[in-house]
């Protein structure tokens, strides 16, 4: 059963440069209990994706512009505030990027855990700690009893970054969106929040978007991935597929660059040049001043998203015509 459908999502958001598209145009599903991989560099869509399900765009620079977020059958782009409140942290939940500054620095682990209990599941203070020091056992903090009244400022980054998933997981969410969680942490601790998250999933039944530049990561945990570019996906395929034969050149690039795959060379590979300024984006595909596959037809216009077979999708003028052996 699908959870979250995403149709055509545009979201606007103005910039001192001028108004830019940082999703354009962005459609995937996910079902209950799944795990979908969202990939690609800094500047590629991937974080503004995820503000657009849950409607925390900038206040006042952003908007969704147009397209649909169909969530357990509710319709998200039209949902009124009120219910998009309710809606948050009950039934999708998100950890953010970096812990240290999205827990509040003011207040104790047990206050902030709390005031979700409080707020979706209307518990009173007693039962909420009660809770919080449940749910810190859970996420493998040792001794809650103790680690329930401390501050953000006394744990490590990788005890945060388990509070911030404790918070998440509170009202047992049905949609889990995980952004760059394992950023900044060391590798053993990387490797424990994967491990937890994969252990959560499979208890709770809840369904995971995971954020991340690592490809690493993507292998290890999802199910399918989304290679996203400058605002588009650019290719969707399930995970196994995509690691064993990628058809977009741009994520043969990011596999290719990969520190696992680099192990021994003299000269690391990279993907020259940089993603390209949203205000700023060259006609035809975006990916072609970077890419050593472009041909003419690639300045002439954006190649839109297609079935590659197998419940694959790519959007390349040359992958397509090599996979159909029709000419470009």
């Amino acid at each position: 059963m699908t959870l979250l459908e995403v149709r055509d999502l545009h979201t606007r958001l103005q910039t001192q440069g001028g108004a830019v598209r940082p999703v354009d145009g962005v459609s995937f599903e996910l079902r209950a209990g799944g795990t979908l991989g969202v990939v690609g560099e800094s500047g590629s869509g991937k974080t503004m994706t995820a503000l657009s399900i849950l409607r925390l765009l900038p206040a006042g620079a952003g908007r969704i512009e147009s397209g649909t977020i169909q969530f357990a059958g509710r319709e998200l782009t039209t949902l009124p505030e009120r219910e998009m409140r309710a809606l948050r942290g009950k039934h999708i939940a998100m950890v953010f990027q970096e812990p240290m500054t999205s827990l509040n620095p003011v207040y104790s682990v047990a206050r902030q855990i709390g005031e979700v209990l409080w707020l979706h599941e209307g518990m009173d203070k007693p039962a909420a700690r009660a809770r919080t020091i449940e749910l810190l056992r859970v996420v493998g903090i040792p001794d809650p009893e103790r680690r329930v009244d401390a501050y953000p400022h006394e744990l490590s980054g990788g005890m945060r970054q388990r509070v911030m998933i404790a918070m998440a997981i509170a009202c047992s969410p049905q949609l889990l969106i995980a952004d760059e969680p394992t950023t900044a942490l060391d590798v053993t601790i990387q490797a424990q929040i994967l491990e937890l998250l994969a252990r959560l999933r499979r208890e709770l039944g809840m369904a995971v978007l995971l954020i991340t530049h690592d490809l690493g990561v993507v292998a290890e945990f999802a199910e399918e991935v989304l290679v996203m570019y400058a605002g588009t996906v650019v290719e969707r395929a399930p995970a196994t597929a995509l690691f064993a034969a990628p058809q977009h050149p741009y994520t043969q690039g990011l596999l290719a660059s990969a520190p696992a795959r680099q192990a021994g060379k003299r000269r690391l590979a990279t993907i020259a040049g940089m993603v390209p300024d949203l205000a700023q984006l060259p006609g035809g595909c975006r990916f072609r001043e970077r890419c050593v596959r472009a041909v003419a037809r690639c300045a002439e216009s954006e190649p839109p998203l297609l079935d590659s077979g197998n419940g694959r999708k790519v959007a390349c003028f040359v992958a397509m015509a090599e996979l159909t052996g029709q000419p470009l």
